[in-house]
């Protein structure tokens, strides 16, 4: 088996862009109407239908009232998901969401393809097990938002496909390293390929910051991970 080196290893680590080293605070954002926008239900609470749409940028939410799949508040583009398509994808980034905020690393293994994160190991010089793979990313994670961090409420700002510049190039990347660890022939089970950018709204904190601060405000560019649909499943990488 190849071996990975520092940079291959540092892009599986669910693909976060993380620009800034520490936890940051700014005012609250606010509506064109003047309105604070304060996130999850509260947003839905104090805004319009017309208000919220226009200052989240997306055109849905899933919300946990809603759909038991859920936990979290997701605002989304329902261009890229709806009734037809169904919401596995979302499901997914909630599933690894809640388990970042548990700090579960069994849960947070879970959300990647069954293996990838061993054989991952296996392939490095530097992992010894798929447990120090995620306790790293999960530090490096606390160090750039804050110990005991929450994300609770979400906005997928942005989603890419085959075809575009930057996501072409990190498929070209997630594509490789899933060869490296199974062989080529993994590329065909993968059935579809998106890259998902968690920013806009998206707002994180722990009890002493009251869990409002945006994620923006840290990651400038947000968090930036691939989610690849492989055996009629979505996994995040």
């Amino acid at each position: 088996m190849k071996k990975m080196n520092k940079a291959a290893l540092a892009v599986l680590l669910a693909g976060a862009m993380l620009t800034a080293v520490s936890c940051g605070s700014k005012e609250s954002s606010s509506s064109s109407s003047g309105v604070r926008v304060d996130g999850g239900a509260n947003a839905r609470k104090n805004m319009t239908d017309e208000e919220y749409h226009s200052a989240y940028m997306a055109n849905d939410d899933l919300k946990p009232a809603d759909d038991s799949n859920v936990s979290i508040q997701i605002s989304y583009d329902n261009s890229f998901w709806n009734d037809s398509t169904g919401y596995d994808e979302l499901y997914m980034v909630n599933k690894y969401v809640e388990a970042l905020n548990s700090g579960d690393y069994e849960a947070i293994a879970a959300c990647y393809y069954p293996g990838f994160l061993d054989g991952v190991c296996k392939a490095s010089e530097r992992y010894d097990s798929e447990e120090k793979f995620i306790e790293d990313y999960y530090t490096t994670m606390e160090q750039t938002l804050c110990e005991g961090f929450k994300i609770n409420f979400i906005e997928i700002s942005d989603c890419r496909l085959a075809g575009d510049t930057e996501a072409d190039a990190r498929f070209e990347s997630r594509d490789q390293n899933l060869k490296t660890v199974f062989g080529d022939d993994i590329i065909s089970k993968i059935t579809d390929r998106k890259l998902l950018t968690m920013g806009g709204y998206t707002y994180y904190g722990n009890e002493e910051s009251n869990y409002i601060t945006e994620l923006t405000n840290v990651l400038p560019e947000g968090m930036l991970f691939c989610v690849y649909t492989i055996d009629g499943k979505p996994y995040i990488f």
